[in-house]
């Protein structure tokens, strides 16, 4: 994860005085927004760093102002300030003849370490930032509510639980570093993300990296959280069966407890406590002419859990759950971090000014933000920017089904504003970060020869064909290239991707990974950074390229309610019939994207590998 380090910004909002730019002068306007609030957001995220004022105008908008200087120097200062990137190319210098009044002040005096021993003062976080605290809530047990970004009762007085149990002491600033630090580890391990299921047409939390398909059947598709006992239920069904559904969970009720139970035209909610102490969990809406319902279930130890997924579901494709790059956590996050660092240097024992701070577990202070900040030791490179992308390039995917829906990468989709599939426009329906998985369908015309997936698992050493449309500008076709599993899991024993020696290039992510009878056993994802790591090691790999496993690949699609084809009993083919087998299913996809303002290591990614 990628933290910046910024001041803290303190708003102060301001009477209705009249707005008075002294003569001779001109104040810097950075940016412009419709509304006070999203002029405060946008001060928050760009220009806490500096001390700026916002002011009404006449035509309704909120003008962000930085420095005033004076006409004569405005275009210098205009110039340098755009050339070292302190203002936006846009930013210009006004008279403030159009200003009604000061709308607010912002005031970049707080800094360091102070932001860290600060109350914590709601109105300083963003939505997005109110939404993540509100999710490391849920988690600890402490937050019994919607993950909405609205601050209220329920969100301050579960906050003031953690603090309270945590440390004895109201809450601070570095709570909210240690409730981060402890949400993003269990995300990372968990692959708990926001999911969009579309066979439902709703989204929820779900641990992608942490779940098992668990007996499902005709009736329900069911999920298993392998590190809990949560569990996952899923169906579609008439307005009958879901009312059934509902009633036999009433039903499951222990005597004397106190079932909740909630019916509309389109939605309902039941929640009860059975006898043996397991809890259940039913909802439904009624979405696209059918009843879309989600059944979780968990022993009362686990019983956060299903709060926070059920605080989680919505209607349609939500928005993820993350913090605000550049916003206020990111930046208290920071501070903490900074404050925790020199203290190892120096090694005293960490001590607010007023009062100690202290674990309530009885570990070091301040220890859980400590875990995180630990530097990545593994031997391959961590630093090395994505390659420069073109605005137009291609990639590959794969047909899975005859209605022309194709597998394919995340990262190969990521920022399109436009995707053509075989010349044909594609829409996105779902993608997935922690698989870096993707799948986009096309308006079919007629069924597609679609692929066949191995029933096992690519065994080390045994041969695999890649297929697909590598450095498209100068190959320009269809490249077909043979290998071998080199190793069954990725690096540092990653169990998502595989180790195969067929060279890959740029182009190629998102294609076919085929064994010697033509089925899928893998999707090209990425290669080895070698030149990067020669610097490091002072050798250069040979060949160590990835792909995504084929039973990976095979569970994203049954969670998106994609069944996904095996032919038992093929037999080996030869390679010339096995390229033209392949070639049938493979699809060239051409993407159109904005040329990246930064070519950095994404945020949140461990750049070890190039990206295809």
């Amino acid at each position: 994860m990628r933290l910046i380090s910024l001041t803290l910004a303190a708003l102060t909002l301001a009477t209705s005085a009249l707005a008075q730019v002294p003569d001779g002068y001109c104040t810097v306007v950075l940016s412009s927004r419709p509304t006070l609030a999203q002029a405060a957001d946008d001060v928050r995220a760009r220009w806490s760093d500096r001390d700026t004022t916002v002011y009404l105008s006449q035509n309704g908008w909120y003008a962000i102002t930085a420095q005033v200087v004076r006409k004569d120097r405005a275009d210098t200062v205009l110039a340098q300030g755009k050339a070292s990137g302190r203002l936006p190319d846009d930013a210009l210098c006004s008279a403030g003849k159009s200003y009604t009044r000061v709308a607010a002040r912002f005031d970049a005096a707080a800094t360091g370490d102070n932001i860290i021993w600060q109350a914590v003062d709601p109105s300083r976080m963003g939505t997005q930032d109110k939404r993540f605290i509100q999710l490391a809530l849920a988690f600890q047990g402490d937050y019994n509510g919607l993950l909405d970004g609205d601050w209220g009762k329920r969100s301050q007085q579960a906050l003031e639980a953690y603090a309270f149990r945590e440390s004895g002491q109201a809450p601070a600033n570095w709570h909210l570093s240690g409730l981060a630090f402890d949400l993003v580890e269990e995300m990372d391990r968990g692959g708990w993300q926001m999911y969009y299921n579309a066979l439902l047409g709703m989204s929820y939390l779900f641990p992608t990296a942490q779940s098992e398909e668990a007996g499902s059947d005709s009736n329900f598709n069911n999920w298993e959280h392998t590190a809990s006992s949560l569990r996952y239920s899923f169906t579609t069904s008439d307005q009958d069966r879901a009312q059934k559904i509902h009633d036999f969970v009433y039903g499951e009720a222990a005597a004397g407890s106190d079932p909740y139970s909630l019916r509309k035209d389109d939605f309902a909610i039941t929640a009860v406590q059975k006898a043996n102490g397991r809890h259940l969990y039913a909802r439904s809406h009624y979405l696209r002419g059918q009843w879309s319902t989600v059944v979780l279930s968990a022993d009362d130890r686990d019983v956060h859990l299903v709060r926070a997924v059920t605080a989680s579901m919505q209607e349609g494709q939500a928005t993820p759950i993350r913090f605000q790059q550049g916003g206020f956590l990111d930046r208290n996050i920071q501070a903490t971090l900074d404050f925790i660092d020199r203290q190892d240097q120096e090694n005293p024992p960490v001590a607010a000014p007023s009062a100690p701070v202290a674990s309530a577990s009885g570990g070091d202070s301040v220890n859980r933000p400590r875990a995180a900040a630990q530097p990545d030791t593994t031997p391959a490179p961590v630093t090395r920017p994505e390659p420069k992308r073109s605005a137009s390039s291609s990639g590959t995917g794969i047909v899975v089904r005859s209605d022309g829906l194709v597998l394919t990468n995340a990262h190969v989709v990521d920022g399109c504003t436009d995707l053509r599939i075989d010349g044909r426009p594609a829409t996105l329906r779902n993608v997935s970060d922690t698989y870096d998985l993707a799948l986009l369908s096309i308006d079919a015309a007629k069924a597609l020869p679609y692929a066949a997936f191995a029933p096992e698992a690519a065994g080390l050493n045994s041969d695999v064909t890649v297929l697909g449309y590598p450095l498209s500008g100068l190959l320009g076709g269809l490249n077909v290239t043979r290998g071998a599993v080199s190793a069954v899991t990725g690096l540092s024993g990653d169990s998502i991707t595989m180790q195969i020696t067929a060279p890959v290039q740029p182009g190629n992510s998102g294609g076919p990974v085929v064994d010697d009878k033509g089925q899928v056993v893998g999707v090209v994802v990425s290669k080895l950074d070698a030149q990067r790591l020669a610097e490091r090691i002072g050798d250069i790999p040979q060949n160590v390229n990835f792909a995504i496993r084929g039973g990976v690949a095979k569970r994203y699609l049954r969670m998106n309610g994609v069944r996904h084809t095996e032919r038992s009993g093929a037999q080996p083919l030869s390679p010339v019939t096995l390229a033209e087998t392949a070639n049938l299913y493979r699809m060239r996809l051409k993407r159109l994207r904005p040329p990246r303002q930064n070519a950095s290591c994404p945020t949140g990614r461990n750049c070890r590998y190039i990206t295809l």
